[in-house]
């Protein structure tokens, strides 16, 4: 059901897995997604506190370069708080992440999940909500993949 592109620098995720949480918090990232360059992730919860977003070291560098250009003040208070929300990562041996107890807890992740690939990220998803979320995803963005000739 998934593909992804591993030619560029920075990987694309795509596709949709159910993976179950283990015990001590960790989850398998799909093979596809796994780019040997690519070990290292940072992890938040989105911004509308639905999921958790996942994303490699060129999402991060990007989302960085584009703080830059924000005003003193406001730039401050935005690298604050992806400093103290956000939280690294590295796959280990197996291609696991561990994903920090607090954000599964706030964000009801526990047993099997849904990892939904967003292009330049992954988000991890409590199944339930991301049945709830997809009608609505489908949806509004229909419209916008017709204009993209999709």
């Amino acid at each position: 059901m998934a593909t992804t592109q591993q030619s560029s620098a920075a990987p694309i995720f795509m596709g949709e897995f159910c993976h179950a949480i283990d015990g001590k918090s960790r989850i398998t990232i799909p093979s596809a997604w796994r780019h040997e360059d690519e070990a290292e992730f940072f992890l938040r919860p989105s911004s509308d506190g639905q999921c958790l977003k996942v994303m490699p070291l060129a999402e991060m560098e990007r989302i960085r370069a584009a703080v830059a250009q924000l005003p003193g003040p406001q730039r401050m208070h935005v690298l604050r708080e992806l400093g103290a929300g956000t939280r690294q990562a590295r796959l280990d041996k197996a291609g696991r992440l561990v994903l920090p107890e607090d954000f599964c807890r706030s964000l009801q992740l526990a047993g099997d999940v849904t990892l939904a690939g967003a292009l330049e990220s992954f988000e991890v998803w409590n199944v339930q909500a991301w049945h709830a979320v997809r009608a609505k995803t489908e949806s509004v963005a229909g419209a916008h993949l017709a204009e993209f000739g999709v």
